[in-house]
């Protein structure tokens, strides 16, 4: 934590650092090694986000390595259960290296921050835990609200989130910019869970697979996208607009509140293009 708090001090003077001395200032070892996902097979890496249809990504994913057998859809989140290579495998210098010189394309898929934010609070915050829940669950609570058992309000939870800096947030609630670090990654690829299908299918078009009959489970269960105007008001809008900033910048989301289910489902084609000057 103490290095993620130097970087954002001193961050312009360290432009020239490795790729990864920048990437480990950001985010600790085992956070990378469960969100980095090495495919050379495919010739991309795959940056996993919290609450970006991630399970659903993983599974597609499994099933484009042709792994048998099936599974419970939370278990992929283990890299035990996972067929492709992590930096664990190989050390973060290793990785970084082939992000550097091309060998592995970044892509990583990326959500409007209204409906993010909404289904990590609905998922994880709404409702009072219950004395069987499980410990992880309870610690994820305890990051944000002194009593971990009671249930928060909506506007509660992104006042939490607000007093935190974002390298010190968990991944959940993390801006993505900063989670994918935009910055510092020359991203190849970048889709939206607004289009989760075509876009996937666009991502098999870049690295030569057919990936359009590729089953994608909906994993949607909070129903975030179909609850936004029932939760916000002008002022959580404002802390949405607040904290994820970067979000809106870096992946051209507009800083309306989505008046349909699916939120802003605007084509990616200048995601590419923003993060290019983001990182300049």
């Amino acid at each position: 934590m103490k290095a993620f708090r130097v970087l954002s001090r001193v961050r312009p003077f360290f432009s020239h650092w490795p790729l990864h001395l920048r990437m480990a200032a950001q985010m600790s070892a085992g956070e990378i090694n469960h969100s980095f996902h090495m495919m050379p097979e495919l010739g991309i890496i795959y940056v996993s986000i919290p609450k970006v249809a991630c399970t659903s990504l993983k599974l597609a994913f499994r099933e484009v390595y042709g792994a048998t057998g099936s599974i419970r859809p939370g278990a992929i989140h283990d890299v035990a259960n996972q067929p492709w290579q992590h930096m664990r495998d190989l050390g973060l210098r290793d990785l970084a290296r082939r992000i550097e010189n091309g060998t592995l394309k970044p892509v990583t898929f990326v959500r409007n921050p209204f409906s993010r934010a909404l289904s990590c609070y609905r998922n994880q915050f709404e409702y009072p835990l219950r004395n069987w829940d499980k410990p992880n669950r309870v610690h994820l609570r305890s990051l944000l609200i002194e009593d971990p058992m009671r249930r928060m309000s909506f506007a509660e939870f992104l006042e939490a989130v607000d007093r935190q800096k974002s390298a010190g947030m968990n991944g959940h609630w993390r801006p993505q910019a900063d989670f994918v670090m935009a910055k510092d990654i020359p991203y190849a690829f970048i889709g939206r869970q607004e289009n989760l299908r075509e876009d996937f299918t666009a991502l098999g078009k870049m690295i030569g697979a057919n990936l359009s009959s590729i089953k994608l489970a909906s994993r949607n269960r909070s129903g975030a996208g179909a609850s936004l105007a029932d939760y916000y008001t002008p002022e959580t809008i404002e802390m949405v607009r607040r904290i994820y900033a970067a979000d809106f910048e870096t992946f051209g989301y507009s800083r309306d509140l989505p008046v349909s289910p699916g939120g802003d489902a605007a084509q990616p084609e200048v995601l590419g293009r923003t993060v290019e000057e983001v990182r300049n």
